[in-house]
């Protein structure tokens, strides 16, 4: 028999997941580089309460989402930062930047949005450098 204690335990664990999860959205909703909206997601769930926490805790199902859709405006964000630079040089070291220190978890996480993300960026550069010529 479980002690009678041990229901009230396990709703508190799961209020404290649920403000955990709430903080992580509020980390993601304010996150500025993909990396730190990947990181912001990574949410802890105790190995007890991995059978019932889609039921008990939807917050935690709506990280994944509020990620995704943060991670898309980032890169949109970035891009077009990267058709309003003037110079194609300081253009393509930004992309430089982006792809060392950002867009490997896209790679790895979101390829599609990866490559087009990465089209993209390529195509602006060129169009830089022949209205530069």
């Amino acid at each position: 028999m479980s002690a009678p204690g041990n229901g009230s335990s396990l709703d508190q664990e799961l209020a404290k997941l649920e403000e955990t999860c709430r903080i992580a959205a509020q980390a993601i909703a304010n996150a500025r580089s993909v990396r730190e909206a990947v990181e912001a997601a990574a949410v802890e769930v105790p190995h007890h309460l991995q059978a019932i926490v889609r039921v008990k805790v939807p917050a935690l199902g709506r990280l994944a989402r509020a990620r995704d859709m943060r991670v898309e405006d980032i890169v949109k964000d970035q891009l077009t930062s990267l058709r309003i630079e003037r110079s194609d040089f300081v253009a393509n070291r930004e992309l430089d930047r982006w792809k060392a220190s950002d867009w490997y978890l896209l790679r790895s996480g979101y390829p599609d949005l990866y490559a087009k993300a990465l089209r993209e960026a390529n195509l602006i550069i060129e169009q830089k450098r022949r209205n530069r010529r």
